[in-house]
């Protein structure tokens, strides 16, 4: 009887391994593996415009600036100063985070402006993520499900409010060029970091140029006179000038 018993058994262990192999063969136990993203919801691919969108700079203060050495000084400024004209230029929902004391300095010239043009602050925090209580009720109050961050440092404050926006559910799109660090190893970490949690990482120039989408559209104009004023200044490295009538863009000296 047991002997019975046991080859009935190994009769159907047989039988389902047969059904398995079979259905692998088919793609059908491949399929059932396979995890696909339905259509429009790569923020990669959907992308962000004016009015889905808002706009974060994180900790621009006098006393950090000087630390962030991944991107040389002078272009790194100028980067930041690109970045903060996208507020006025597409009138999107701005905040700006960080405070001004006798460590951390004040805000950067380009950064006050905005303060000055009515950008909502927040009140002093005590973690590195800029996602509180008060700044999650006020993005929500926007209605925007785009966030387009940029800041110091890209692997501390940056990083832990663009995870905790993830976390919440928004599209985040962080501004490489206008976030930097002290060491090279740690922003390759957090951007990688970044990259795996979801977030996509764009450029001034990319996030400007989708923003204002066509040079003959109503944000045109703007988008060519932050171009003419900031990118030739964004170049890192040498340039020369091989073109045949010398005519190429010149950097600013």
């Amino acid at each position: 009887m047991i002997s019975l018993k046991r080859t009935r058994e190994r009769r159907t262990l047989q039988a389902a391994t047969a059904a398995l192999a079979i259905a692998l063969c088919s793609g059908a136990g491949l399929k059932a593996q396979t995890v696909s993203r339905p259509p429009g919801t790569n923020p990669a691919l959907s992308g962000f415009s004016p009015a889905n969108s808002a706009l974060v700079y994180v900790d621009y203060v006098t006393g950090l600036d000087n630390l962030m050495t991944t991107i040389p000084g002078r272009q790194y400024r100028n980067n930041i100063a690109a970045f903060a004209k996208f507020s006025t230029l597409f009138k999107m929902p701005t905040a700006i985070v960080g405070e001004e004391n006798d460590y951390y300095g004040t805000f950067l010239p380009e950064i006050k402006k905005l303060v000055s043009d009515g950008a909502k602050t927040f009140a002093p925090r005590s973690s590195p993520t800029s996602y509180t209580p008060d700044f999650a009720a006020w993005l929500k109050s926007t209605g925007r499900q785009n966030v387009i961050i940029g800041g110091i440092s890209i692997d501390n404050c940056t990083l832990h409010t663009s995870l905790d926006l993830l976390r919440n559910g928004y599209n985040v799109f962080v501004v490489v060029d206008v976030s930097s660090t002290n060491s090279k190893l740690a922003e390759d970490a957090a951007i990688q970091r970044l990259i795996q949690a979801g977030a996509v990482p764009v450029s001034w120039l990319n996030a400007l140029t989708e923003l204002g989408t066509d040079f003959a559209g109503p944000h045109g104009k703007g988008m060519m006179e932050i171009i003419q004023a900031h990118w030739p200044a964004s170049t890192v490295g040498e340039v020369y000038d091989t073109t045949p009538d010398g005519r190429g863009m010149q950097l600013p000296r």
